[in-house]
């Protein structure tokens, strides 16, 4: 008794939950904390030969500005990366070794990403309300 009472004032919530946070995993506060980490860069960002891929110009200009992200980046990742640069796109590259070109994969697009966040939100709320 004494000892919940104890751990209670030590977190705002259960032992679960609290472990689940500390491993970056967010269901606490709500499927708008968590959806974006469900979703790889690689599955939303758009093919260089898409029809309406990023122009390799401005690709290359964001590269060297040092604004990229990984293929195997979460949304979750990509979002503040949005929020700080105000960029439509991301590159999306394998950085190679010392003096190697980039390897680009494509182009992850703001209005993709939010996208397919709102698609996931529509879902759950789906689910939740059925």
């Amino acid at each position: 008794s004494l000892s919940t009472a104890v751990a209670s004032r030590l977190i705002d919530r259960s032992f679960f939950l609290t472990q689940l946070e500390r491993r970056n995993i967010h269901l606490a506060a709500g499927p708008q904390a968590y959806l974006l980490s469900m979703f790889r860069v690689a599955n939303v960002m758009r093919p260089p030969d898409h029809s309406r891929a990023a122009p390799d110009d401005a690709v290359w200009e964001a590269i060297e500005a040092g604004v990229w992200i990984e293929r195997n980046a979460t949304l979750e990742a990509a979002m503040p990366i949005f929020e700080e640069t105000r960029r439509q796109f991301l590159p999306v590259v394998t950085m190679g070794d010392e003096g190697e070109s980039p390897q680009i994969h494509g182009a992850l697009f703001h209005v993709d990403a939010l996208r397919e966040y709102n698609r996931a939100l529509a879902a759950t709320a789906a689910e939740e309300h059925g």
